[in-house]
């Protein structure tokens, strides 16, 4: 579905947000909403010494992951299923990922406070996903299809979301993928 409703760039947006990395090897990452893992494969392309925790509340997508990390191994890698909202790490994380998860949460706002709570001071937020955009001619037309889109998929495409990154973080790096259908988007908790 992911692939379709990306019209057809859903592993290149892995790909990307993968590269818009910068932490170091040995990272702990988490993945709010990892769904069935399928960003996972790009992040340990780009970081394979990373600790990756995906966290999902659906059993049937942890279920899946899991039976992702059986088949490739990934040593690494550890999926737990439950409300974001009650993961509470050991420690503060180097990274929280949103890859095509935050919009489907019903609060968005509510789930990026909870990424920046668990995220160490100058830590990394990124986020790919449908957030509307308005600055350039064809965002009205990018837009349309991301709330068509958001009916099938179950999300809801928030503009406040670019909105509470770039008050409460700094660094901010925003670009857009596919005629602004997607955003990608990277930013760091303030030391």
């Amino acid at each position: 579905m992911a692939y379709l409703m990306s019209l057809g760039q859903a592993n290149r947006l892995y790909g990307e947000l993968a590269d818009f990395f910068n932490i170091s090897p040995g990272a702990t990452i988490v993945e709010l909403g990892c769904g069935p893992a399928s960003v996972i494969p790009s992040l340990l392309k780009k970081i394979p010494e990373a600790t990756v925790i995906g966290i999902d509340f659906s059993e049937q997508m942890i279920a899946i992951a899991n039976r992702k990390k059986e088949q490739y191994q990934w040593d690494n890698v550890h999926f737990e299923c439950m409300d974001m909202y009650e993961f509470a790490p050991d420690k503060e994380l180097d990274a929280v990922v949103f890859c095509l998860a935050l919009t489907a949460i019903p609060d968005s706002i509510k789930a990026l406070e909870k990424a920046v709570s668990i995220l160490k001071p100058g830590g990394q937020l990124l986020i790919l996903d449908s957030i509307p955009l308005s600055s350039r001619w064809y965002h009205p037309f990018a837009n349309i299809y991301m709330y068509a889109k958001s009916m099938i998929v179950g999300a809801k495409p928030n503009k406040y979301i670019l909105d509470y990154i770039t008050n409460n973080l700094k660094d901010v790096a925003v670009r857009e993928r596919v005629f602004g259908v997607y955003t990608l988007i990277s930013a760091f908790k303030p030391n």
